[in-house]
């Protein structure tokens, strides 16, 4: 479970539909209007954010959040609790992960039951194989972030929790990648982004929570939360080389500490030294390139 306009009957629902679903929020975000001050833009996103996280922590469900320590895992997770959920974390990393480091320090800063798991070189080559067999690509990006989520959705059911917080979509609609920043049109940049999430992550992300039986509860994908996001000038999200400007603004307004709330981004793949590995094991099997390593396992 991603979210109700991208799963039907448990299953992911056809690309053609998602991108329908997506233009038809746009239309309305056109129709409404960019927002006259960042004040009033940043008091609609954060009530439309806090009511999507709400509303998906009164699933019947005992549910934890994927914590990585950055804005976003650490901002539903501050939210739950002001809400007055009990919940745990969870964190997972290959030896020296940076993402291991920012958990532990942000759930000593909020007070979270965090459970973390670190993963030697040869246990985060597991993970990897059974990505590989999973999706059967040889694509590093998508492997190197599967293996996370497979190795934390595991973390998560052996304490018995198989629904799980997750931060995606932040970045798509918050202005959070290079490709933003480069942009001649931040803002068609993050409607096209959107669009393009079946493919780059509902496609991934949901052959590994249907294989582990797992569900994930997406906030920012809320489609209140997706409208009002998108009502914000691009200026307010991207600024002097900084990234997702208003939603860290919020955050840090909110109570999450700025150290925090103002972490630079690192892709899960990066942030949990699974990528890092990859390349390691590549070259110590003495292939020329990660993508050479794992071609060799389909």
């Amino acid at each position: 479970m991603l979210l109700a306009a991208a799963i039907k009957n448990n299953r992911l629902v056809p690309q053609r539909q998602w991108k329908r679903y997506v233009g038809s929020l746009k239309r309305e975000a056109d129709k409404l209007g960019f927002f006259k001050t960042k004040a009033a833009a940043r008091e609609e996103i954060y009530a439309a954010f806090v009511a999507a996280v709400e509303i998906r922590a009164k699933s019947k469900h005992k549910f934890g959040v994927l914590l990585s320590g950055g804005v976003d895992s650490s901002f539903i997770a501050l939210m739950l609790k002001k809400l007055g959920h009990k919940f745990p974390c969870f964190s997972v990393g290959v030896s020296g992960s940076k993402d291991l480091a920012a958990a532990k320090y942000a759930a000593k800063k909020l007070k979270l039951r965090l459970m973390r798991k670190e993963y030697s070189l040869a246990a985060a080559g597991e993970m990897i194989k059974e990505a590989v067999k999973l999706l059967k690509t040889g694509n590093p990006v998508t492997i190197g972030i599967a293996a996370t989520e497979i190795a934390a959705l595991k973390l998560a059911a052996a304490h018995n929790v198989r629904v799980v917080f997750t931060g995606l979509g932040s970045e798509e609609i918050f202005a959070g990648y290079q490709r933003h920043v480069v942009a001649k049109d931040i803002h068609e940049e993050c409607w096209s982004g959107l669009k393009g999430m079946w493919q780059r992550d509902f496609l991934r992300d949901f052959a590994v929570a249907a294989k582990l039986g797992a569900a994930a509860l997406t906030p920012f994908l809320d489609r209140d939360v997706i409208v009002a996001a998108m009502r914000a000038e691009h200026e307010w999200k991207i600024h002097n080389g900084g990234k997702k400007l208003i939603l860290r603004e919020m955050a840090a307004a909110a109570g999450l500490p700025e150290d925090i709330a103002f972490r630079p981004k690192l892709a899960a793949q990066y942030g949990s030294g699974f990528d890092k590995a990859l390349g390691k094991l590549a070259k110590s099997g003495g292939f020329r390139n990660k993508r050479d390593y794992l071609q060799q396992m389909l």
